[in-house]
């Protein structure tokens, strides 16, 4: 850590107190030249000074000392140079031409430098949470991430840090943060291309202001439908303000957003166009595979709704419409032997209206078993009330025993804010999960996992 601060509240200081919480088991170098000890750690002036070769250096000095910084880690085996500081060019353009007069050097020396002007990263699986993100601030945000199967590749470290928050809210687990920042030697399209050759890794997330090399976009985008792994993107700068603050952001030039719409339609790439649909359809794809059931074909998205309220249902049924998705009206086979899991005044047509009556006793399952065993429909939603708090507590050994062995998606669709015990199941069922009717149908939609028009 090149300019390791004293203080744990700092910038510089920050990514020390995160590693120890996070119980990284690895060896750190703190490296400030006044102080010989920073935060109970030996520190060294330079890291010239190491006693071995490291793995990563994380830097945060002022913009004018990073050039021979970067030199001294290159000459001391620095594999990889994580460049926290500012300064390079964005904003109002002062420093733009630091890095120039290196790049050459650098280039030979084999050391890859990710950033400058970037928030670090997290790698979950290492315990290593090399930022100054407070997302991985475990004193203040009191949530240690777990290590799941999805990653974050953002060209903007404040957002790509949000998304694992937001994504932890909503039950999911993250594999690698990485914040790129300028992008001046690493870039999302390289690591990507890492990424989904990664076994712990099936989801990558990029936010984005633009790309480099659309046709390096193109093969990777190739490589990730050819390993079965799904890429989804987030596109900023899409208008002139827009674009305008990307270029003041990272230097990013922003393109032409109507093309980067076509190529992933080409590709089968999800776009998300705000923060809300990328936690929905996140959700979905990761959930769904980590639970081993399948996605959707184009021309096979038909979903059975089973609902305690007939409104929401016809919510949900309109929203899926709406999405391109069928709700099939069900054989009349099917219809009767729903009949026997619902009141006179109930409804097994799809929308199943299985009536409040059930909210004040009996089971949901059996309605669901039915569906998921009809062959007439190929996901199913559960469209209930999970205000009380232990409202699935009953249901949650057969709910289990059913997602285990169905091979169709399950979801659930709260049309009242869930409790908190009850999220807390739907986290362990690990099923995806909403709260309005439009993000449920966007998480369905997620999964029809489209051809794409490139050959």
């Amino acid at each position: 850590m090149i300019g390791a601060s004293r203080n744990p509240t700092a910038l510089g200081g920050r990514p020390l107190g995160f590693l120890a919480r996070y119980g990284y088991p690895g060896t750190i170098y703190p490296v400030n030249a006044s102080a010989p000890v920073v935060q109970g750690l030996p520190s060294y002036a330079s890291i010239l000074d190491l006693p071995e070769a490291v793995d990563l250096a994380l830097i945060a000095v002022r913009a004018e000392l990073v050039a021979q910084v970067l030199r001294d880690c290159a000459a001391a085996g620095v594999r990889v140079a994580v460049v926290m500081s500012s300064g390079f060019g964005e904003g109002m353009g002062a420093g733009e031409g630091i890095l120039e007069s290196v790049a050459a050097e650098l280039a030979l020396s084999g050391m890859r430098i990710l950033g400058p002007n970037c928030e670090g990263l997290a790698s979950l699986p290492a315990d290593a949470p090399l930022t100054f993100s407070p997302v991985l601030d475990v004193d203040a945000s009191g949530t240690k991430l777990e290590p799941g199967s999805i990653a974050v590749l953002s060209q903007s470290g404040g957002l790509g840090f949000a998304v694992a928050q937001w994504g932890t809210e909503a039950g999911l687990d993250f594999s690698y943060i990485i914040s790129t920042g300028n992008e001046f030697d690493l870039d999302c399209l390289e690591l990507a291309g890492h990424l989904v050759d990664t076994p712990d890794t099936e989801v990558v997330i990029m936010l984005i202001e633009s790309f480099r090399d659309l046709a390096e976009f193109e093969r990777v985008a190739a490589r990730f439908r050819a390993a079965g792994k799904r890429l989804v993107v987030a596109k900023l700068g899409r208008s002139e303000p827009g674009a305008r603050g990307a270029y003041a952001h990272t230097r990013h030039v922003a393109g032409d957003a109507a093309e980067y719409s076509r190529m992933f339609r080409a590709y089968g790439v999800i776009e998300a166009t705000d923060e809300e649909e990328l936690i929905d359809v996140v959700q979905a794809v990761a959930k769904v595979r980590k639970l081993g059931a399948g996605e959707l074909a184009p021309g096979r998205a038909r979903i059975g709704i089973v609902t305690t309220s007939g409104g929401a249902g016809v919510w949900l049924a309109d929203a899926c419409a709406a999405r391109g998705l069928t709700v099939p009206e069900l054989s009349a086979p099917v219809q009767e032997l729903l009949k026997g899991q619902m009141p006179p005044f109930g409804s097994p047509v799809n929308p199943v209206d299985l009536t409040a009556q059930l909210t004040a006793g009996g089971t949901v399952v059996p309605a669901l078993d039915i569906l998921a065993a009809s062959g007439e429909v190929d996901a199913i939603t559960l469209v209930t009330s999970l205000s009380s708090s232990g409202r699935l507590e009953r249901d949650f050994e057969a709910l289990t025993e059913l997602i285990g062995r169905s091979d169709i998606p399950v979801f659930v669709f709260s049309y009242t804010k869930p409790a908190r015990s009850c999220v807390r199941i739907l986290d362990e069922l690990g099923v995806p999960w909403y709260t309005s009717a439009t993000r449920a149908a966007r998480g369905l939609a997620a999964l029809v996992r489209e051809v794409g028009t490139h050959e």
